[in-house]
């Protein structure tokens, strides 16, 4: 996601897994106007409350009375609206696929190795519960880090070694 004001001069972009969903946490950002590095910031999402996804430059407890609220909810109003929208044109999401290819491990310890089973980025391990007997099956194989979790079945291949690797 790219959460921008619409003049451009306050932005973010953060993963989809770091802004869908239900939380009361630190959040990652992947830069922003006020930042070209990862960073986190205390951002809510909370059912309870309509006007929420809070997402915020910075914490939400500096953000929301400073004008560094880039997105909220339900037509909530008051001071989180008018620290920002009435001075920058509103407020804008946008969305892409970026692709990111994994580096290729299959090199690694003299290589020869097969890619089975990939989870992205998230807060989630792998969907499979088969104690890497090979038969779990899910998602569509694919060379993308981005690519939604994934396993092959490899209970008839001939191995005898496992390599676990991150991104």
């Amino acid at each position: 996601f790219l959460f921008a004001t619409g003049d451009c001069s306050k932005w973010l972009v953060a993963r989809k897994w770091a802004v869908q969903g239900q939380y009361a946490g630190r959040r990652y950002i992947e830069r922003s106007s006020t930042s070209s590095k990862r960073y986190t910031a205390q951002w809510y999402s909370r059912r309870r409350y309509p006007w929420e996804p809070w997402v915020t430059l910075k914490d939400w407890r500096f953000s929301w009375n400073r004008g560094q609220i880039l997105y909220g909810e339900a037509s909530y109003g008051n001071i989180h609206a008018s620290k920002v929208l009435p001075f920058h044109y509103g407020a804008n999401v946008f969305i892409r696929q970026k692709n990111y290819h994994l580096p290729d491990c299959s090199k690694l310890d003299g290589g020869g190795w097969r890619m089975v089973r990939h989870v992205p980025a998230g807060y989630n391990w792998h969907p499979a519960k088969d104690d890497l007997q090979g038969t779990s099956v899910y998602g569509t194989p694919s060379k993308f880090m981005s690519a939604p979790a994934w396993s092959v079945n490899f209970k008839n291949t001939k191995f005898n070694e496992f390599l676990f690797a991150t991104g």
